[in-house]
């Protein structure tokens, strides 16, 4: 009798680690999800360019940009803005099932050149974080070239108005690592009071550019190079900033607020193909 309820009780741990395991098959990760956590990869490009030759890890093709668009769509996965993600936290506002971020940094004239028409043919979005000093500077000389020109604050505003980009604070004048600071980071041995002042002042000045010249007003904030700190984050939530983000590569678990803050992103780096880059993010699909 004793060794029948002992063999009915192994049976029945193999069976539930059995149905464990299934339950787990075909995922594109093992990692446990707590309840009301959503998985949000966000892809961080650059510069989109025609000519392969220049394509390197800041520059993509515009090719391989489509590549991956048409990768991402066949798959399933469906783009979302920033503000998608904080209205979920927020809100409670559904994401669809299989969600992804397009991020570009920077302001590149050639966003709205070559990505726009992507966007409108692939039914997607995407987020571009601009920085204020590069646009004031495109602004003034109304160049206009791909190969090397930002957006000019009209530009930015015929972006916004499009209804597939979302702008993104990138600071007016701290993308640089030449001016004795990394980035938007605070200096070694400088104070409390002196970092928040300088934060402040340079973020509230592209933000007031980007309102007063652009007509949009961002909820997020791109750092720099992504060298952000504690501090950094406390000033930019107290000045209503809803979401950072960040260069580390890992994918996102947006959950409550705190998850919105310092959001990962996966540099896509030109030189690599569509399926080497989205096996690297773990993507289901890759390599298909």
């Amino acid at each position: 009798m004793k060794r029948r309820v002992r063999l009915a009780m192994l049976t029945l741990v193999y069976t539930t680690a059995l149905l464990i395991t299934v339950a787990f098959i075909g995922q594109d990760s093992i990692s446990v999800m707590n309840p009301g956590e959503v998985k949000v990869p966000i892809i961080m490009y650059h510069s989109i360019l025609r000519d392969k030759s220049r394509v390197n890890k800041y520059v993509v093709s515009v090719e391989s940009l489509e590549n991956d668009m048409k990768f991402l769509f066949e798959n399933d996965y469906k783009t979302v803005f920033i503000s998608d993600l904080v209205s979920y936290v927020y809100e409670g506002t559904a994401l669809p099932e299989k969600p992804v971020v397009l991020s570009f940094d920077d302001g590149h004239y050639n966003n709205l050149v070559y990505l726009c028409p992507l966007l409108e043919k692939y039914d997607m979005v995407a987020c571009i974080s601009t920085v204020g000093a590069y646009t004031e500077k495109s602004t003034r000389e109304d160049d206009g070239n791909p190969n090397y020109s930002y957006c000019t604050w009209e530009e930015i505003k015929k972006l916004s108005l499009s209804g597939r980009v979302e702008i993104v604070n990138h600071s007016f004048d701290m993308h640089s690592t030449n001016k004795g600071r990394m980035g938007a980071k605070q200096k070694s041995g400088e104070s409390r009071e002196t970092y928040t002042k300088i934060l402040t002042n340079d973020t509230m000045r592209n933000q007031e550019l980007l309102r007063s010249k652009s007509g949009t007003t961002p909820i997020c904030y791109a750092y720099p190079f992504g060298y952000y700190s504690k501090l950094s984050e406390e000033i930019l939530r107290s000045l209503g900033f809803k979401a950072t983000l960040s260069c580390y590569e890992r994918v996102n678990r947006i959950s409550g607020a705190d998850s919105l803050y310092g959001m990962g992103r996966y540099n896509r780096d030109g030189r690599y193909s569509t399926e080497a880059f989205m096996r690297r993010l773990g993507i289901i699909g890759a390599g298909k």
